[in-house]
């Protein structure tokens, strides 16, 4: 959050062409306040509500740190909010009501592809590289059962 009151500097945003330094950069500086407090509250409530792990912290934040050039924007890209895309496809097998939990976050995909400012191809790349993770544990989780029996 601290980091929210000061610019980001070049070689610390998202943005083709943009160094290792960028990419493992970009989600601690935020635009403005209200979009580190965005991003904050999104994390906190994923991670609390789907009891998310360090481990699935970290590979979220491995998997928007994995963004290829082809998702990215050609404005400099900050924020949290492709760690919490790629939680949101974590936690994806934990989830209950599948279909109605994918209809919100296709929404929110669309919406940010309306949105000038919005990074929508980076969320879209992070939920479903998260959706792809999830799936990899469901089948893991599935063998573990099965191997135990």
């Amino acid at each position: 959050m601290i980091l929210a009151f000061f610019n980001a500097p070049q070689q610390c945003v998202l943005q083709p062409g943009c160094g290792i330094t960028g990419h493992l950069c970009y989600h601690f500086f935020h635009a403005n306040f209200f979009h580190a407090l965005c991003n904050v509250w999104c994390l906190l409530a994923l991670a609390f509500y789907y009891d998310i792990e360090d481990w699935e912290l970290l590979l979220a934040w491995l998997i928007a740190c994995s963004v290829p050039s082809v998702a990215m924007a050609s404005q400099p890209t900050v924020g949290a909010s492709g760690i919490a895309f790629a939680l949101m496809g974590i936690a994806f097998h934990k989830v209950a009501r599948k279909r109605y939990y994918l209809t919100w976050i296709i929404a929110m995909v669309a919406l940010g592809f309306l949105i000038p400012a919005m990074a929508a191809a980076v969320h879209l790349y992070c939920f479903l590289v998260g959706i792809a993770v999830s799936l990899v544990l469901k089948y893991c989780e599935r063998q573990s059962r099965i191997k135990r029996k």
